[in-house]
């Protein structure tokens, strides 16, 4: 079941065919009429397996939201 407000798009996901990359797309719409934090990461490797390319984005979404609170 999607989360509210996330969507996917089928048609960047299926940009790379080659089943030899491992790829991981996470993104973020987050917006009101008083905020816009909309953010996305891709992650792609030929040599690195996708249970430990998720950990990365996930410390990487993380750290940007981190930042993005404090202004940086």
């Amino acid at each position: 079941m999607p989360m509210k407000g996330c969507k996917t798009k089928q048609s960047q996901s299926q940009e790379s065919n080659d089943l030899s990359v491992n790829e991981i797309q996470i993104e973020i719409n987050d917006s009101s009429s008083t905020h816009n934090n909309n953010f996305a990461i891709t992650l792609k490797s030929k040599n690195v397996d996708v249970d430990r390319l998720l950990p990365m984005a996930k410390q990487w979404i993380t750290e940007h939201k981190q930042k993005t609170w404090q202004g940086v």
